[in-house]
């Protein structure tokens, strides 16, 4: 081989090795600029006070909050609104009939109990939609799951201070609470449902009172007076 054929022939190659390693490194630089965008958004976003993407499933706009039967909502909204504490009534069971990770609002029926024999029912959907509180000076945050129920589940189980009868580890629609409130047990429901019945479980607490606005944590007075039954394996969508 003379020696233009041979220079020839190793500037093809070279060609050949460094053409994958720049594309590699373009790729690299644009994955790079790509990630730090996202970031950028993600704190823009925290700073101009507009909502950020949130760890649950599916989400929506519009109401939180949406009565079925009846369409007035009755009792309900607000139903701890008023602080009270020990074994005191109102109290309520609530029972997912359609629900499911990628579901942005689940179907519920709540028992809704006055005294030991006096209770009531009441449907509705909770939406994983934007959640907003207001303060006195007219100022407006997010409420998420991440400032709120998920680090309070636990102390919502053992309010110091509080007896209740309860059922122990049997969950039914009352009238009085399992041990556990909101802490079932999901099996292989978990990793999947978890992010999105926290979404939930933070709405259904707002809509009821049992979320303490003004504080942004669980109302520590209501003791164990609401709690999840459990789900309708028939009313899971895929």
């Amino acid at each position: 081989m003379n020696k233009p054929n041979q220079i020839a022939t190793w500037a093809l190659l070279l060609s050949l090795c460094v053409t994958p390693i720049l594309h590699a490194q373009a790729n690299g630089i644009s994955g790079f600029f790509h990630r730090a965008g996202a970031a950028l958004k993600i704190g823009a976003s925290k700073v101009l006070g507009q909502p950020t993407p949130t760890g649950g499933g599916a989400t929506t706009i519009g109401a939180t909050f949406r009565p079925i039967n009846p369409a007035s909502g009755r009792q309900f909204t607000g139903l701890f609104d008023q602080w009270h504490s020990g074994d005191s009534w109102p109290r309520a069971s609530v029972f997912f009939t359609k629900w499911g990770p990628n579901l942005p609002c689940w179907n519920a029926r709540a028992t809704i109990w006055h005294s030991p024999r006096s209770h009531h029912v009441e449907t509705f959907q909770v939406c994983n939609a934007p959640l907003f509180i207001h303060d006195d000076m007219g100022g407006s945050m997010q409420l998420t799951i991440d400032n709120s129920v998920e680090t309070q589940i636990v102390i919502a189980q053992n309010i110091q201070g509080l007896t209740h009868a309860d059922t122990a580890n049997s969950r039914n629609a009352g009238p009085n609470p399992p041990r556990s409130l909101f802490g079932l047990n999901f099996g292989a429901e978990r990793v999947a449902l978890m992010p999105q019945y926290h979404e939930i479980l933070l709405r259904l607490m707002y809509a009821a009172g049992y979320e303490d606005a003004t504080t942004k944590g669980i109302n520590g007075m209501s003791g164990k007076v609401l709690w999840v039954q459990g789900f309708d394996p028939a009313g899971k969508a895929n």
